[in-house]
């Protein structure tokens, strides 16, 4: 059984211990922000360790740029950006807890996928440009028409049922 001086010196201990890393904790994550340019240094992109965007740089060359075009290398590099950031904010939590603990493994477990990967392209957006170009390429789908429904209606008075129709 421990005495209360040996109890307490454990207590001051553990104290310490907690003070020390929550210091490095707060120290590594003051320096966890990212940052990507495109390969021409067009665009530069910088995010907070929590991935928010906190400086855009546009060069006169990236103004250029056709809309789509210019708004699809931001997304782009603010996903680098980000996943150096969220890659930080890893190390620094694996460097004070270890790379087995909990904490790490929760953190990592939501990292973005490494930049080699190919991403699916979401839908997004276009501006007038890019949408007649697309639309000018591509062929309309085939219209639709929905197939007369069956008269079910037994009062002959009020036609072939909803006045709603789907087209």
């Amino acid at each position: 059984m421990k005495t209360p001086e040996e109890w307490m010196r454990d207590f001051e201990a553990k104290i310490a211990d907690a003070q020390a890393k929550a210091a490095a904790v707060q120290e590594g994550l003051a320096r966890a922000g990212g940052s990507a340019s495109s390969n021409d240094g067009a665009i530069t992109v910088t995010v907070a360790p929590n991935g928010a965007l906190t400086g855009l740089e546009l060069t006169a060359d990236a103004m250029r740029k056709s809309h789509g075009q210019l708004s699809g290398e931001i997304l782009e590099i603010a996903r680098k950006a980000q996943r150096g950031a969220a890659v930080k904010v890893a190390e620094t939590f694996g460097a004070v807890e270890g790379e087995g603990s909990e904490t790490y493994r929760m953190i990592t477990e939501y990292l973005p996928p490494p930049e080699e990967e190919e991403q699916p392209k979401a839908p997004g957006y276009a501006f007038n440009e890019e949408y007649e170009e697309r639309a000018a390429t591509s062929a309309p789908p085939p219209a639709r028409r929905p197939a007369p429904r069956p008269n079910t209606d037994e009062d002959e008075d009020f036609g072939d049922g909803s006045i709603f129709k789907k087209y």
